[in-house]
């Protein structure tokens, strides 16, 4: 009778006993409600923002200004409304900014990409699995959503990346006779994903074609799912020749690889872990809420309990089941590491022109590719698991606590320049100490909101380097380049940093009319003063002004 039960169980952890529906959105709900205390973080500290999403939020206000016929900052930018790969967060943006502040608007967003993520993670399960919800499910879903890839503001890419497990969700079910109306709703699924992010496309794409080739396919035709699951992605080829013609602008494509030295010592593993690592948004060796460090404090990194949630998943992974539940377990299984370790072993970015940060990115949907293959747990392994998965989402959300209190402490010191800088004013930002116990900087594109808020005409704005952005200054503005200024910024306190600020105010002296400082330097600050004059501060923060007939 025991042996009975367990077999019925079994079934309903799959999907196949179909007297136990699936509840997707008590799924859903849960695992929304265990990001609440994040979600409050969000709302109720005033300058909580990620590290890119005030640069988001400025150029979308310069898009508005654009089609509104706003001439503020006509002179300096232009709008590229090019077919490009990077749309979604600035579209959401715009729209929110017509219908609310941009104060709202950036938490929007913000709490759209996380519980987003969590909710279609999670729902990505039902859809696959069926039956009863599992805690580590739920659990790992919220964990993922509060990724480094989410704190760091990639909100096109966490928006398109929503969309990885609700295309999967979408083809699993109708797998196996992929009809007409099905094959439309992929299509526009993928088009969608295209103006998101193309990475989060791109491996939306490998993972269906991998999973078409194999899954089981309970007597039917291997080839006819595969070869509709190709049609249904039929429009990525004009949309990917056209992107092909646009990213010449960023030059050849050139994979930089991690060097081979990476993987042949501890050290070297090590560092190669912690940079791929899609989690962690804080040192790993670190006490929350100080500047205490040793390694003992590496209980309290998430990272550490997930992955000892993962050794003891391992125990009770492979255990007994009918074949073709197996054999979709071992799928998902496999599509999952392949992709975890193609995050460690792949390309950390395509050339220096077309982005940073994919090693990341391709772990984390891996780790999305792994929620599947989770069950209600039995044994006490899976209960030692689950429970550490929830303590990891727990400290994770000490974390980000700590993070949205460090934030408000630079960004609202930076935000109260913003009355004296003047409206309209150009703008440069000499960021003198950036060192920071969190791998997510708030303050490096902090400068922003002053764009936002006074239209201020912000030199450090990085998005106008890169082609796949659709805010680009124009060609003939005369200024600092936006790199140039980061360079000064991670070189701060060495003479190559002083010669090259001095060299910046000496050639765009004319450019500048206001300068925003933040921290002490003794040898920029005296360079700073030959041109420019104080006009205030605020804390850390000090605020600039030319001096006129030099």
């Amino acid at each position: 009778m025991t042996q009975g039960r367990g077999r019925a169980d079994d079934r309903s952890d799959f999907g196949l006993k179909a007297a136990e529906p699936s509840r997707p959105c008590r799924d859903v709900l849960i695992t929304v409600a265990m990001l609440a205390p994040v979600v409050a973080a969000i709302w109720a500290v005033p300058w909580f923002v990620t590290q890119d999403g005030l640069a988001h939020l400025y150029n979308a206000r310069i898009i508005n200004a654009s089609t509104a016929g706003d001439p503020a900052f006509r002179p300096y930018y232009e709008v590229h409304w090019k077919p490009l790969p990077n749309w979604a967060g600035h579209l959401a943006l715009i729209g929110l900014l017509r219908v609310v502040t941009p104060w709202a608007a950036d938490r929007i967003v913000s709490t759209a990409s996380l519980l987003g993520f969590a909710a279609a993670t999670v729902w990505l399960r039902s859809r696959v699995v069926g039956g009863g919800g599992s805690l580590s499910a739920r659990a790992l879903s919220a964990l993922l959503a509060l990724s480094f890839s989410w704190l760091m503001g990639f909100s096109s890419f966490q928006l398109s990346a929503c969309l990885f497990p609700i295309t999967l969700g979408v083809w699993w079910k109708g797998r196996d006779d992929l009809r007409a109306g099905r094959m439309a709703g992929l299509s526009a699924l993928l088009v969608l994903g295209y103006f998101g992010h193309l990475v989060s496309l791109g491996l939306t794409v490998c993972a269906m074609l991998f999973l078409a080739v194999v899954l089981p396919t309970g007597g039917r035709s291997r080839w006819s799912r595969i070869w509709r699951t190709g049609a249904g992605m039929a429009p990525l080829v004009g949309l990917g020749a056209m992107y092909l013609r646009l990213s010449r602008q960023g030059g050849p494509m050139a994979p930089k690889f991690p060097a081979p030295a990476e993987f042949l010592s501890v050290s070297g593993w090590a560092g190669r872990l912690g940079w791929v690592d899609p989690i962690s948004v804080a040192i790993k060796d670190g006490l929350p809420f100080s500047d205490r460090v040793g390694p003992w404090f590496a209980v309290f990194s998430p990272v550490v309990w997930l992955a000892l949630a993962g050794l003891l998943g391992l125990s009770s992974a492979w255990r007994r089941e009918p074949d073709r539940r197996a054999a979709e377990r071992r799928a998902w299984r496999a599509l999952a590491a392949i992709l975890v370790l193609a995050g460690g072993f792949g390309p950390d970015a395509l050339g220096p022109g077309h982005g940073d940060y994919l090693p990341q990115r391709v772990a984390l949907l891996g780790l999305v590719a792994l929620v599947p293959t989770l069950d209600r747990a039995r044994s006490w392994t899976q209960c030692a698991a689950a429970g550490a998965i929830v303590v990891a989402l727990s400290l994770q959300t000490v974390v980000v606590w700590d993070y949205a209190l460090d934030s408000q402490r630079k960004v609202a010191q930076m935000v109260a320049l913003g009355p004296a800088v003047g409206r309209g004013q150009r703008v440069a930002t000499l960021l003198t100490d950036v060192r920071t116990r969190f791998r997510v900087n708030a303050l490096l594109h902090a400068d922003c909101w002053l764009g936002v808020s006074d239209e201020a005409v912000l030199w450090s704005n990085y998005e106008t380097r890169y082609y796949y952005f659709p805010v680009q200054f124009r060609a003939e503005v005369v200024r600092p380049d936006s790199f140039e200024l980061e360079r000064i910024a991670l070189l701060s306190g060495s003479a190559e940093a002083e010669a090259r600020w001095a060299r910046v105010l000496e050639d765009y002296h004319d450019a500048i009319d206001r300068v925003i400082v933040w921290g002490r330097a003794p040898g920029l600050d005296a360079i700073t003063a030959r041109r420019y004059e104080p006009m205030g501060k605020a804390g850390e923060a000090r605020l600039y002004r030319r001096r006129e007939g030099r």
